[in-house]
């Protein structure tokens, strides 16, 4: 049986809940320990199963078996209902119920996620798809503001990476992120911040026609009570390469930043926030934001930008 019945509209997308989805919901409620926590295993369990056959339909790929709703011990442990899409990350699939106007997101699973997809349980056999949201920052998120449904598969195709950087108070890195002294020679690790141990540095290329065009990005984050501070730095790229003896050589005497480079911090809504400019004279070999705060849950954007264009590098605290 087809498992979705005609759409009403591109927001909300009416699904059958599966005999399958149902019998594999019982069995996983009836491993927990208390009826409680059985009800909660079984909607979200449900509410996966749902989203996941949904983008089988679309030809999008997952892997329930490498999700932790799927997994035992964490299903037992936490509140989780995640969908792995190969490629992308984890989804949330958040049930909620007929008249809710919230769903609540619980905090083990408010990072590592790449969107949250809201899925009502109608009935034993109909749930709907009310739309989803690719971030939160708080417990509650309001179903009168998720984006559509029919705008899940654009935003998976072109969605940017965002580290992080819980992860790396953890001491979990992602593979492009490297230990500074890979990437920059001991005079500009002089110029690093070597009071805190949670930095790394990677490697990007500008748009640009000459020997410059590589840059190190450099992010310290350093953890307080209620906050993290922060700072970013930026670095020309000295070429090297490791000699058989583990002694690295550098053979490029490139030690400063064109002129005109701009390092920008922008918010979760895109204002800019804080900017520096590399001079003209005397040429920068570094320049750096001013030290800023942010708190769990927020977003924000670094940005790289000369007059060929701009990359930018997408945190989440």
């Amino acid at each position: 049986m087809n498992s979705l019945k005609p759409l009403s509209d591109d927001a909300h997308v009416p699904v059958w809940i599966t005999q399958s989805a149902r019998h594999k919901a019982e069995d996983f409620a009836h491993q927990q320990p208390n009826s409680q926590k059985a009800a909660q295993v079984y909607q979200n369990t449900l509410a996966v199963y749902v989203v996941n056959n949904y983008l089988a339909l679309l030809d999008i790929q997952t892997d329930l078996a490498a999700s932790d709703s799927w997994n035992a011990a964490v299903r037992l442990a936490d509140d989780v209902a995640d969908l792995v899409i190969v490629g992308h990350g984890s989804m949330d699939c958040r049930p909620v119920q007929p008249g809710d106007e919230v769903c609540t997101i619980p905090l083990e699973s408010q990072r590592d996620r790449i969107g949250y997809v809201m899925v009502r349980l109608d009935s034993d056999q109909m749930a709907t798809l009310l739309g989803f949201v690719d971030y939160v920052n708080s417990e509650q998120v309001s179903l009168q503001q998720l984006r559509p449904m029919a705008e899940l598969p654009r935003y998976l195709a072109h969605r940017e990476p965002v580290v992080d950087l819980r992860q790396w108070l953890e001491g979990a890195y992602q593979l492009d992120w490297q230990p500074p002294e890979k990437l920059l020679r001991p005079k500009q690790l002089a110029l690093s911040h070597p009071q805190t141990k949670f930095q790394r540095a990677k490697q990007l290329g500008l748009n640009l026609d000459s020997d410059y065009r590589d840059v190190i990005l450099l992010v310290s984050i350093m953890p307080q009570q209620d906050r993290v501070d922060l700072r970013v730095q930026l670095h020309p790229a000295v070429l090297a390469e490791s000699h058989p003896n583990g002694t690295r050589l550098v053979y490029s005497l490139i030690d400063c930043l064109i002129p005109n480079i701009r390092l920008s911090l922008k918010t979760e809504e895109n204002f800019l926030s804080k900017e520096v400019v590399s001079r003209t004279f005397p040429r920068d070999n570094c320049i750096q934001l001013p030290l800023f705060q942010g708190y769990f849950g927020e977003r924000f954007t670094i940005q790289i930008s000369t007059e060929n264009g701009a990359i930018s590098q997408h945190f989440q605290l």
